[in-house]
Formats: structure tokens, C-alpha cells, sequence
């Protein structure tokens, strides 16, 4: 069983799914009584957005950075259970680098799952904090790395001005509270927004934020186009990845 470091606090209901569907998928790969070997480190979600807000990069990473680098030596990979989070995954590869271990990106979990099971696919719609969706230009981060030439995909975002801040303040401001704070009319606006990369020619939606799943589902757009979680795909593939090798089985 390969050693895993979860880096959540953004928000703790992602990092609790994490948490709980990593330990589901090792215990149906390997046993009722297995459980995942791994550290959990939490931050504090109003400090983090504090520093992305003021576009203050370097500050968040180091919150990161410095549990990563204490215990390299200890882990085999780490995940970082939150997609503006991966603003940092440069960063936190290189603190965990010298152990041996490395970064377990989403996009390209996400890119590999969407390749094997919805293979027609190239062009992703995409909803989250205003940051990732105008993250093309960060080869690192997360739309970067799924249009990279070895992924190959298209992402589109809302193509207004209006409409990029109005997501971004459902996510800031009612999202990353929980579930019990989106009101209705951010929920409808968030509907109408994905139905509108559809009409641009998203063939599938991504929620390009780990809480925005437990506003937006497939329910809200019938059966047509997938709504594509990519927290959950992260954790079960993580999981998946501590138990290759593990020779109890």
C-alpha cells in the first residue's frame, strides 16, 4: 500500500469526500478491515481565498509547501483534494521531489478518465472560481495541462465578462460556504451557465471547483451531455493507485 499525503481545508466537505471515498475504494479493492495509509493536512479556507484573492500566489503555496517538504520522506504520493489548489501543484512537486514522491494532478486523472469512458469527447465546458477558468495560460494548473498537446482537449468557458463574475461569486460567496448557503437563483445560474457552454459546443461539463458537485449534477441537465465531477474521479483513482502492489491482495 503506497503512503498518500491529502492536502484539503478547501473546503472541508471536499476534503471529508476525499477522505471517505478513498477508504471505500480501498476496502472493496482489498478487504472490509483495510483501510488507506495516509496524512491529512487542512488549512484555513478564509486565509486561502484571502491569498488567491489578491492574486498572492506564493503565500498560499507556502502553505502547502512546508508540511509537503516535513514529510517527503514518508510518502509515496500526494494529493491535493482541490482544483485552485493545483494553482500550487509546481510548488508542492518540488518540495516533495526530493523524497522520491510526487503530485497526483486531477487534470490528469481527469483526462484519463474522460479518454476511457467518454472517448468521442474533445471539448469541455467548464465552470469554477474565475481564476481556474481563465487558468489556459498556467501549463501547470489544470486547464493547461488538459489542452496540452498529450491531452488533447478544447475548454471552453463563459465567453462574458458578466457571466465569468456572476460563477465566480456563486463560488466564492455561496459555494465554498457549503451547500445549505447557494440559494436557488445562484443554483439556476449556475444551470443556465452550463447550458450555455452546451449551446457553444460542450460535450460534456466539468465542475472546475471539488464543491460545485454538491450544487450542480446531472439532474440539472438531463442525460445527453455528462456532468463530470472531477473530485470523485481524483479520489477513486488515487485510491485505485495506493493499492496497485500491495501484495495482501
Amino acid at each position: 500500500m503506497k503512503k498518500l499525503l491529502l492536502l484539503g481545508g478547501m473546503t472541508a466537505d471536499v476534503t471529508t469526500l476525499y477522505y471517505n471515498i478513498i477508504t471505500r475504494t480501498v476496502r472493496n479493492r482489498l478487504g472490509p478491515r483495510r483501510g488507506p495509509k495516509l496524512y491529512l493536512y487542512s488549512t484555513d479556507l478564509e486565509e486561502m481565498i484571502g491569498y488567491a484573492g489578491k492574486g498572492d500566489w506564493e503565500s498560499f503555496a507556502r502553505e502547502y509547501t512546508g508540511p509537503v517538504a516535513s514529510l517527503r520522506n514518508e510518502i509515496d504520493g500526494v494529493v491535493i483534494c482541490a482544483i485552485l489548489a493545483h494553482k500550487a501543484s509546481e510548488q508542492i512537486s518540488q518540495a516533495v521531489a526530493p523524497g522520491g514522491g510526487s503530485v497526483l494532478h486531477i487534470a490528469d486523472f481527469l483526462a484519463a478518465h474522460i479518454k476511457s469512458k467518454y472517448p468521442h469527447i474533445q471539448r469541455l465546458g467548464l465552470l469554477g472560481p474565475k481564476a481556474t477558468m481563465l487558468s489556459r495560460d498556467d501549463p501547470s494548473w489544470f486547464i493547461g495541462p488538459l489542452e496540452n498537446p498529450e491531452n488533447g482537449f478544447t475548454v471552453l468557458v463563459p465567453d462574458s465578462e458578466a457571466s465569468l463574475n456572476e460563477v465566480n461569486r456563486g463560488m466564492l460567496e455561496e459555494v465554498a460556504k457549503g451547500a445549505a448557503a447557494v440559494t436557488e437563483g445562484t443554483r439556476d445560474m449556475f444551470v443556465r451557465e452550463a447550458k450555455a457552454l452546451i449551446g457553444r459546443g460542450a460535450q460534456a461539463i466539468i465542475l472546475g471547483s471539488t464543491d460545485l458537485g454538491f450544487v450542480l449534477g446531472q439532474d440539472n441537465l438531463g442525460d445527453e451531455v455528462p456532468v463530470i465531477e472531477p473530485a470523485a474521479v481524483h479520489a477513486e483513482a488515487v485510491a485505485n493507485w495506493a493499492c496497485d502492489g500491495d501484495t495482501s491482495q
